[in-house]
Formats: C-alpha cells, sequence, structure tokens
C-alpha cells in the first residue's frame, strides 16, 4: 500500500511539474504576444503620422505660426487657411497617440529600455518641442490630453527640461520673443 501511495505522490508531483512548466510556456507566449501587437501598434501608429505629413507638408510650418486663437480657425473652417489649422490639428492629434502609445506600452514593460531609451524617448521629445505652442495648451493637468503624456512631460521637467526653452532653441525663435500673439499666426501657403 505504501508503494502506491508513494507511486501516486510521485506521479502528482510529476503531474504538477509538468503542469507549471506548461503555465510558465504559455504565461511567456502571452507576454511575447502582447509586445509584439504592442509594437505593431506603435510602429502602425508612427506611419499614420508620417504618411499623413507627407500629405500634409504644411503642420511643420504651421507648429512654428500657432496661436490660441487658432482654434476659432479649426472651428469655423471659412477658408483655405482655416482648413489648414483642421489639418494641424488632426496632426497633433496622431502626435499624441503615437506618443501615448509608446509611454503605455512602456509603462507596461511591454518596450524594450534600449528600443524606447534611442528610438521612442528622442521622437516623443522632438515632436513635443516642435508642436510646443499647442501641446502646452492641451498636455497639461486639466487639459484632455491623456495622463500618460501629461506625466511623461511633468517627469521631464522634473530633470530640469525646459520644454519651452528647447522650443525656441529649436525654432530658432528669441528668448525674448512673444509666442502668444494676439492673432492666428498666418498660414503658409497650400
Amino acid at each position: 500500500m505504501g508503494d502506491i501511495v508513494n507511486s501516486a505522490l510521485v506521479a502528482a508531483a510529476v503531474s504538477a511539474a509538468i503542469s507549471l512548466v506548461i503555465a510558465w510556456i504559455q504565461l511567456r507566449q502571452g507576454l511575447d504576444s502582447q509586445r509584439a501587437q504592442s509594437q505593431l501598434d506603435i510602429s502602425t501608429k508612427y506611419d499614420r503620422m508620417v504618411d499623413y505629413r507627407l500629405q500634409h507638408p504644411e503642420v511643420l510650418s504651421l507648429a512654428r505660426h500657432w496661436r490660441r486663437e487658432c482654434w476659432d480657425a479649426i472651428h469655423d473652417q471659412k477658408s483655405d487657411a482655416d482648413r489648414q489649422w483642421a489639418y494641424y490639428y488632426g496632426y497633433i492629434e496622431l502626435c499624441a497617440t503615437y506618443c501615448n502609445a509608446v509611454l503605455h506600452s512602456r509603462s507596461r514593460g511591454f518596450l524594450d529600455r534600449d528600443v524606447y531609451e534611442y528610438e521612442h524617448e528622442p521622437l516623443i521629445r522632438l515632436l513635443l518641442v516642435e508642436h510646443y505652442p499647442i501641446l502646452s495648451e492641451i498636455a497639461r493637468p486639466d487639459g484632455y490630453v491623456t495622463k500618460y503624456l501629461v506625466n511623461h512631460i511633468q517627469q521631464l521637467r522634473k530633470k530640469n527640461w525646459d520644454w519651452e526653452r528647447e522650443h525656441r532653441r529649436y525654432m530658432a525663435i528669441a528668448p525674448d520673443a512673444d509666442l502668444t500673439s494676439a492673432s492666428c499666426g498666418s498660414a503658409p501657403s497650400a
């Protein structure tokens, strides 16, 4: 009887060990699948952002001319120049979506540290710097952009990253120049 019990215990232990190994393999496969899906999602968002910029190259010029009053042009769209601001805003939405996808994936552990630091983080900073005037209005704690981007900006600032100063330097704008003129900047010709 003792041999039967011992044999049953050994069989149960082997069965449990095999089950644990299978569960671990399935967990790894699930995590690998989530990582791959996350990277595909980020790549898709990045491609969409680049395609949009190629279709509307004026969006980079418009970044230089953004003023708070441009919201009126976006909502009214009384002219082709007004519609350009709507295109610009569409591009900003794509940029924010890309940034949030990256930051979300990073927070969930789906991005390799080197891939994030060498590929995505510099691009996020570039997008923030290029589009400071509009993003500084919407990427704030009481703004509508998701908290991933808002928190990322706050973390950068804690590391003494001066967002406005970097924008001025990148755009070659004098340190004392007014970034908040009274009217919406002139949009470049279509």
